[in-house]
């Protein structure tokens, strides 16, 4: 399946919110503030049926988004790997969603945490993503807040041990390249999306940096 890249403008978050969503704009100025203003972007995808019932299993529930943190260590960043693609050399940055009433920050730590074990410090807010997920003749919103962050504590072992098949450390060469040709090959819009992700950052990251 193909996924169809749109909308790929380089422009900035401002008081609206991208597409439907279950975060609120007041609650994303506020991480703009403190964070700094993310890239926003949109992107496009074809998903699978057994992806798609992923996708409506978490909307049912009033989740349309994801915080996605990559973490720094050392020279790279801790990613992880589900037992859905074990052993396929598939690893991504961790990432889940904010329970209702939870905020955005304490989301972030409390998944960043159960999925590696870590106690996590955000530093920059980088992307703002909007994908729109194509399930035959059905779309279905999706956002993700991506953000940089730091270690503060704890020991890189997961404690959902359930959710989480593996965790190591990559380079942004690993992670843009054969992680990245893996995901493209898989055949599954939610790997192509998260190849999209990853490249978007590091290309942003690079551009704060400057």
């Amino acid at each position: 399946m193909l996924v169809r890249q749109v909308f790929l403008v380089d422009v900035f978050l401002r008081n609206s919110v991208i597409t439907p969503s279950d975060i609120s704009a007041g609650e994303v100025d506020a991480l703009v503030k403190k964070y700094g203003r993310p890239r926003r972007l949109k992107f496009e995808a074809d998903f699978l049926e057994p992806e798609c019932e992923l996708i409506r299993e978490s909307t049912s529930k009033g989740r349309n988004h994801d915080i996605t943190c990559f973490i720094k260590s050392g020279g790279g960043y801790v990613v992880i790997q589900k037992p859905a693609y074990s052993d396929t050399g598939i690893f991504r940055a961790p990432s889940g969603g904010a329970h209702p009433g939870e905020t955005i920050e304490d989301g972030a730590s409390r998944e960043m945490h159960e999925e590696t074990g870590l106690e996590i410090r955000l530093i920059r807010f980088v992307l703002d993503l909007s994908l729109t997920v194509n399930c035959g003749k059905e779309t279905i919103p999706w956002r993700s807040l991506v953000f940089l962050a730091d270690i503060a504590g704890g020991e890189m072992k997961p404690i959902d041990s359930h959710e989480i098949s593996g965790i190591t450390v990559m380079t942004k060469e690993q992670l843009l390249g054969p992680v990245t040709k893996l995901m493209k090959k898989s055949g599954m819009g939610g790997f192509k999306y998260r190849a999209f992700l990853t490249k978007s950052f590091f290309e942003e990251l690079e551009k704060l940096r400057r």
